[in-house]
């Protein structure tokens, strides 16, 4: 996944409390738990995050 935003970097965001209203953010948290691996590469514009999967 591409991604031109380059003022942060992504990050996995700890798991919510039970009954926390949040409807963004697991998008990392689910790769973390799925991936063998990932990662972000910087880029001149932007950044690019990677992940395997059963590797």
């Amino acid at each position: 996944m591409r991604d031109a935003r380059v003022e942060r970097m992504p990050t996995v965001r700890p798991v919510p409390e039970p009954g926390a209203p949040r409807e963004c953010g697991h998008g990392l948290l689910l790769v973390e738990e799925l991936a063998d691996r990932w990662g972000v590469v910087p880029e001149l514009i932007g950044k690019t995050v990677w992940a395997e999967i059963g590797a």
